[in-house]
């Protein structure tokens, strides 16, 4: 009974909430932005049609030449070159620009060595062979293929193949009688971050780790290989980290703290996130020689590649793996520009990376590019007279590529001037890799993705770039890019889908863990050489995006976002939508207990919510009383903080269980995964562990965190109601 009647309370609840998300949408009219006084669009619209005259194609090619133009991996001189010359573009274009250094705990490989011993001696560990129409991929600066922060150690063993390496592969394992103790397992690429593949493999005591690029997966499997194609060619390797982010990102030694010269470090045998056992990531061709000789288990077809012969278990083989991995302290080069606004107290932030692997053409350096079109067009409004309302912060990080080092340390050490003054975080990454469009948010501004994209237009098609969104996912797409954003199925409402963030780009620290609101978006299509040296300027000029017209498109994006988060009257976070998905999510949890006792621990958190619902609903029937008013600057700086700091409310002190770094209670990179966001992250690891005391305090840390949001949506109620009352203050 108790049952059925949440199942009501949950109806009644979306009911009202969707009622009242279509009562405000009907009151708009089509050419209206949410935000926005009516009296006020007609200037935003123009402000907006100028901004998005000015990103050139050439401009953007010709950014992303020059930083492509040499390897550029953290820790290196030439990260610090890149990170310099982004900090004079920024001046030139009338921002404040500076360099933050940090030191971060951080490997570069001195020796990697790998051959097959067993049952025939052949040196393998392969590097990527040049392509004599691309000299880039000559170029003897690139960095050996190799995994960031595995150990240095030495390790001959027998081999067991483990298909993705994931929690169901080793069970499935398990079930034949195989064990990796002992051996070195060999694990493809996809399914989930290679440091979570390396946690695992640790965990099932494996004595190395062996990872390769399966051309099923990106390679000849998927279609045409560099030269004649986007997909990744038999020599390519996915350089990577395994560092830890599952348990926390940034550097090592100094978790929560940013690690500038004073930090006090850690020892680093103590350190939670640094892996244990030798690893390294392979090409296709290496991987081939040491498959085709396991014996062992033929495989399910579930776990069969693209490599030309029927994949086995193991043992049979037998190889031989030396890593020697030279750690220091090395510096990290943050680019932070700032554009002044007429208030400083609120900040709207884009970010993205500058460091890769090697050239790194799509990611991130797309991106970079994109990013660098918007600031320029930014500064040209400036200079025709336009004064931003809010400021404007855009931050190029270094170390992402090693587990997210500069946005973490830069998050962890300014959080207390975030989380009072940042309205929002805008992050892009492998900025564009093709013509498909894809985004994760937090839900309160899945709306304004929709609504920003419904205006600008699609090179390809002529259509706006949100119908070409519509188009391309109506289907689902693969996940090719080893990043984990993948776009996904039209959503239940018909309307294009915003994923829920996770993990494995910058967004993370400004999300995760200091509870700013957040978006990530980018431009997809088919991207194989992902991590390689084939990432360069000849693939995005042949392949990515030949006319450089998707990196215009992105720059047109963010800043449509960045002028409509800076110049909104009310800023348009949509919370009913919101508390609709979290409802829906803790009810879901709900059902899925099959003992009375979880149940009646979680009925808390079900009240919450309903609870949550209320105050979803009064905040916003009072901010829509007011979307036409004129209020002072004084008024809306403190509803608009209200509206922005709802996120933090829902942080838990003490963080989620088991991953403390992480306080959202809501989502989190899943502990499996690394990469796609879970849900109430904090129960489910309860569950998993069938903890039931772990349950009461993760049950009881989200009620807490539903009610707090609850609190801050009533007194967001409570100041648009007293905005609305005739002696408020008014003038604009």
């Amino acid at each position: 009974m108790k049952h059925t009647r949440r199942r009501i309370a949950r109806n009644i609840l979306c009911g009202a909430a969707i009622c009242l998300i279509t009562t405000l949408a009907g009151a708009q009219g089509q050419n209206d932005i949410s935000g926005f006084r009516p009296d006020r669009m007609a200037a935003e619209r123009l402000l907006e049609k100028q901004f998005r005259s000015i990103p050139d194609a050439a401009r953007a090619e010709s950014d992303l030449r020059h930083l492509t133009s040499e390897p550029h991996m953290a820790g290196t001189d030439a990260s610090r070159r890149v990170a310099e010359w982004l900090r004079d573009q920024y001046r030139s274009f009338g921002f404040d620009a500076e360099i933050v250094t940090y030191n971060a705990w951080m490997p570069q490989p001195r020796e990697v060595k790998l051959e097959l011993t067993k049952p025939t001696f052949r040196a393998l560990g392969s590097q990527e062979k040049p392509i004599a129409a691309d000299k880039d991929t000559s170029d003897k600066r690139a960095v050996v293929g190799f995994s960031a922060y595995s150990p240095s150690g030495e390790v001959t063993a027998p081999v067991v193949y483990v298909n993705y390496g994931t929690p169901d592969d080793y069970r499935q394992l398990e079930s034949m009688g195989v064990s990796v103790e002992g051996k070195i397992a060999i694990v493809r690429y996809g399914k989930g971050y290679r440091g979570v593949k390396a946690q695992l493999a640790e965990e099932h005591k494996a004595a190395g780790l062996l990872i390769y690029s399966d051309p099923q997966d990106d390679g000849a499997g998927m279609g045409d290989t560099d030269p004649q194609g986007p997909w990744r060619p038999t020599s390519g390797i996915q350089r990577g980290s395994i560092l830890y982010i599952q348990d926390y990102p940034g550097d090592p030694l100094t978790p929560s703290v940013a690690a500038t010269s004073v930090a006090k470090r850690l020892n680093p045998a103590e350190a939670q996130s640094l892996p244990h056992i030798p690893t390294m990531p392979i090409n296709a061709q290496d991987a081939a020689a040491i498959l085709a000789e396991l014996g062992g288990h033929t495989v399910q077809p579930s776990w069969q590649g693209g490599l030309s012969f029927a994949y086995r278990t193991g043992p049979g083989a037998e190889v031989h793996m030396k890593l020697q991995m030279d750690y220091q302290q090395r510096p990290l080069y943050d680019v932070i520009a700032k554009l002044r606004g007429a208030s400083d107290d609120e900040w709207i932030i884009l970010g993205n990376h500058h460091d890769a692997w090697v050239f790194g053409a799509a990611d991130p350096n797309s991106g970079t590019a994109s990013m660098l079109e918007t600031a320029r067009a930014l500064g040209q409004l400036v200079r025709q007279g336009w004064k931003p309302r809010r400021t404007i912060v855009m931050c190029h990080w270094d170390g992402e590529e090693f587990g997210l080092m500069g946005s973490t340390e830069w998050v962890e050490e300014n959080i207390a001037d975030l989380q009072s003054k940042a309205l929002v975080y805008i992050n892009t990454d492998v900025g564009v890799s093709g013509p498909d469009f894809a985004a994760s948010a937090t839900p309160s501004l899945r709306e304004a993705i929709r609504e920003a994209t419904r205006d600008i237009e699609d090179p390809n098609t002529g259509r706006s770039v949100y119908d070409a969104w519509a188009d391309h996912t109506g289907h689902a797409m693969r996940d090719t890019s080893g990043t984990g954003r993948t776009g996904d199925a039209m959503d239940a409402s018909g309307k294009t889908p915003v994923s829920t963030l996770g993990s494995g780009s910058d967004f993370s620290p400004f999300y995760d863990h200091a509870g700013i609101p957040s978006i990530d978006m980018g431009f997809q299509g088919p991207y194989g050489v992902y991590h390689s040296v084939y990432d360069d300027f000849y693939w995005m000029n042949n392949f990515g995006d030949p006319a450089f017209a998707y990196q215009v498109v992105l720059a047109r994006t963010l800043g449509t976002l960045a002028l409509r988060f800076d110049e909104a009257d009310i800023l348009p976070f949509d919370y009913p939508t919101y508390i609709t998905e979290i409802e829906h999510r803790i009810t879901d949890v709900f059902e899925a207990c099959t003992r009375q006792e979880d149940q009646d621990t979680l009925e808390p958190a079900l009240d919450a919510v309903a609870k949550l619902s209320g105050s979803a609903h009064r905040a916003s029937v009072a901010l829509a009383a007011i979307s036409n008013s004129v209020l002072d600057q004084s008024r809306l700086a403190q509803i608009n903080h209200s509206l922005a700091g709802v996120e933090q409310a829902f942080l838990a002190p003490d963080g989620i269980l088991g991953h403390p770094w992480y306080k959202h209670t809501l989502y989190a990179p899943a502990s499996d995964d690394g990469y796609h966001a879970e849900a109430v992250p904090g129960i489910r690891e309860a569950f998993d562990h069938n903890d039931s005391a772990a349950l009461r305090g993760e049950a009881s840390s989200l009620t807490a965190a539903l009610l707090r949001a609850s609190a801050r949506l009533d007194g967001l109620a409570e100041l648009a109601r007293e905005a609305a009352e005739p002696d408020a203050p008014s003038g604009h």
